[in-house]
């Protein structure tokens, strides 16, 4: 599988539906063949909707793969494939992986690791325990996925370096892009390690749009979340949903009963995510990880499944607040819309059409399939 032309595919946004491009390399027998194929030839698997054809010709880029080997040369990034050996097997369980990675540094090879998130306009108690559990954690050997951001993401990162253990940033803009800025200089100290990847091309900038596909890999690169703080709506509430959905257990810090930014993690707690006031809550489960997967004996109530389950999202909602978000949630009613097919019945600008689903999605009304396409939850 050669991984440029499959990065150059998936490159194609919108394109061809991430679920049905394996299916369209088996056809075409590799993905250079697909790359390259003829709209006719396209169309003639009876794998690909006419419109999603038109969309995938206009838009890709037959020299992109040449363009991509010499941005990874460049800059000392590998591309790595969900087809290859050194593809996380964690992430391989996800309901929608991304096919192709860029990566700079290397994947930790630890099988156990946990994601910490919250808020980027974080506390001083927050920072406080973000970085006291990936400062601990990585003590113990287990690497710290986190998006990059600042706030709580940048406290979790720079623990886990100083603990000397291994961590992971998941950015959602491309590798030659340091979002934020003033995390640059950590980027390049967290490659060292571990790892900075994106499954998006170099040149994309981070649009918000970005931010909830990019909370499913955090997702899938560990086996638990924590949530260091978060308030009522926060991009960390999405990265809890999803972990729920895939059955991660999600672990909250319990938090200041009179800020806002502790509002988050008490809801989700409520609901059933489980409360963490040390580093042993976390190894214990960690352990009984690892029994589990070595089939050990344990007591059979060790292996209950998550407390967090998707159904805790499946509540009786009330209409979104704004007029907006009304109207996109009444259209919705219909059935899974595309960004574009939302925005071109509503007449309102991309950037202020994506930044009401973004609250949408944090507010647990919608989400988004694997031809990202919006629905209603």
């Amino acid at each position: 599988m050669n991984n440029l032309y499959l990065a150059a595919i998936c490159a194609v946004l919108p394109g061809l539906r991430r679920s049905t491009i394996p299916k369209l390399i088996e056809n075409f027998g590799d993905a250079k063949a697909l790359l390259e194929a003829s709209e006719s030839d396209l169309l003639a698997t009876g794998l690909v909707e006419p419109k999603n054809v038109i969309q995938f010709i206009s838009k890709r880029s037959l020299n992109l793969p040449e363009r991509l080997e010499k941005f990874c040369k460049l800059h000392s990034v590998n591309l790595v494939s969900i087809y290859d050996d050194a593809y996380p097997q964690a992430l391989k369980e996800i309901f929608d992986p991304p096919l192709v990675l860029y990566v700079k540094g290397e994947f930790p090879q630890e099988a156990y690791s946990i994601g910490v998130v919250g808020s980027r306009e974080a506390s001083y108690y927050g920072l406080k325990a973000a970085s006291y559990f990936a400062s601990g954690l990585a003590s113990e050997g287990i690497p710290i996925i986190s998006g990059g951001a600042r706030g709580i993401d940048t406290g979790a990162h720079e623990a886990a370096l100083k603990a000397g253990g291994k961590t992971v940033a998941v950015l959602g803009c491309g590798l030659d892009i340091a979002y934020p800025a003033s995390n640059q200089k950590l980027f390049e100290r967290i490659a060292e390690s571990g790892a900075v990847i994106s499954e998006y091309p170099p040149g994309t900038m981070p649009r918000a749009i970005n931010f909830p596909a990019r909370n499913r890999i955090i997702v899938g690169l560990s086996r638990g979340i924590i949530v260091a703080e978060a308030a009522r709506k926060s991009g960390a509430l999405i990265t809890a949903h999803i972990a729920a959905d895939e059955s991660r257990e999600v672990y909250c810090v319990p938090g200041n009963i009179f800020e806002s930014t502790s509002i988050g993690c008490h809801e989700l707690i409520r609901k059933g995510a489980k409360l963490v006031e040390c580093v042993q809550d976390i190894m214990e489960d960690k352990f009984i990880w690892h029994a589990k997967m070595q089939g050990k004996f344990l007591q059979p109530e060790l292996f209950a499944e998550p407390k967090i389950k998707k159904s805790f999202l499946k509540q009786e909602k009330t209409p979104p607040a704004t007029e907006l978000g009304q109207k996109i949630w009444a259209l919705l009613k219909q059935g899974a819309l595309s960004l574009e097919d939302i925005t071109l019945k509503i007449n309102e600008p991309i950037p202020i059409i994506s930044m009401e689903l973004l609250d949408l999605q944090v507010a647990g009304y919608v989400d988004q399939d694997n031809a990202q396409r919006y629905f209603r939850l």
